[in-house]
């Protein structure tokens, strides 16, 4: 079964790559870590039929083109044949320097593609508007005032998309984007700290246990001053631990990114089945109320509080409007902020997900 290997694909994939992508090649780069990788991708939905995965070799190739001089071999299914939910679609082995900056690009391929192969419309730019100045309009009502919001979805769209949902999210009051071509229509560049692979790649060269306070560390070395220092703290499920830290280390440090995922409970927080009359989003799997206010009370009693002007931001699952009101109320309720900034994705259904 041939593979189609010509496809009409921008000739710069940094424009369309998640800032995050972009520093951790510069960082790894930097401290010469390379460690030989494998990246698993998956959709979360299924069954369904697969799509756009030449698209996405040609796009690895295009934009990693000594990938296979470097050792690197790619893995996948062949387009138009049945997956199940969590199967993987690709194994992308390589060098981690290579492939970094393409994950953004071949993800967003591959949830469009498999997206509209299985009757996924595209994405309603009136509705992302219309969600996104719902979400600024809670927060602007809530008794700790407005918050920053940015568009974090590019991996979940096609690459096409990026600048008119970016734009969207702007139209509805969202300040920032993680991309150079969703930022840049309204005058700005992408931003983003560190993204998983970052803290894994540490993890490979300097250790688990080091990994948090190392990956901070040489953020510091080489990224600009003026690019906030925010921590994605859930890469090991050790939100707090690893937040304290990072907070002990660095004397500029911003604060955490929450961003545990679906499948996991954060460190501190309620599993599901325990609490529930305190209402959807407190406790279970992903980001929730009591694993972030757990997070902020540690902070808060270090030393006498001396973290206690540490920022949290957090994503996963906060373009839905119902959780961020319900994170508004629980900070009513105990009068504290509990967050400072969100990412939102307006994923809806094109969950694809991957591991390093």
């Amino acid at each position: 079964m041939n593979r189609e290997t010509e496809f009409e694909l921008p000739a710069d994939h940094r424009p369309h790559t998640d800032k995050y992508f972009m520093r951790t090649a510069e960082i790894l780069k930097g401290e010469g870590i390379n460690p030989f990788v494998r990246y698993q991708a998956f959709i979360r939905q299924g069954p369904g039929v697969t799509a756009g995965i030449d698209e996405s070799i040609a796009a690895i190739m295009k934009y990693s083109p000594k990938l296979a001089e470097h050792g690197g071999r790619i893995y996948a299914l062949h387009d138009g044949v049945d997956y199940q939910s969590t199967e993987t679609l690709m194994f992308i082995d390589g060098p981690v320097q290579d492939l970094v900056e393409t994950e953004t690009m071949y993800l967003s391929i591959l949830s469009d593609r498999t997206g509209k192969a299985n009757g996924v419309p595209n994405p309603d730019l009136d509705k992302i508007r219309n969600t996104a100045k719902e979400i600024t309009t809670i927060l602007e009502k809530s008794k700790f005032g407005p918050r920053p919001c940015s568009y974090f979805g590019a991996r979940h769209f096609g690459y096409e998309w990026d600048a008119k949902i970016s734009r969207a999210a702007y139209e509805g009051g969202f300040v920032s984007a993680s991309t150079d071509v969703g930022a840049g229509t309204y005058g700005q560049k992408g931003g983003g700290t560190v993204p998983h692979a970052a803290v894994v790649s540490m993890a490979i060269a300097r250790g688990v246990e080091n990994s948090a306070v190392a990956t901070m560390r040489a953020f510091n070395r080489h990224i600009p001053k003026d690019v906030p220092r925010i921590f994605l703290a859930d890469t090991f499920n050790k939100e707090i631990q690893d937040t304290l830290k990072v907070a002990d280390a660095l004397d500029n440090f911003w604060g955490p990114r929450f961003d545990t995922n679906g499948g996991s409970i954060a460190e501190g927080a309620e599993p599901t089945g325990e609490n529930q009359w305190r209402g959807e989003y407190w406790s279970g799997k992903g980001v929730t109320i009591s694993g972030v206010r757990r997070a902020r009370e540690a902070l808060n009693r270090v030393d006498r509080g001396k973290h206690r002007d540490l920022k949290i931001a957090l994503t996963s699952g906060f373009s839905n409007p119902k959780k961020v009101a319900a994170f508004v109320e629980a900070e009513e309720k105990y009068n504290y902020k509990l967050f400072d900034f969100i990412g939102a994705g307006f994923a809806d259904n094109r969950h694809l997900q991957h591991l390093i």
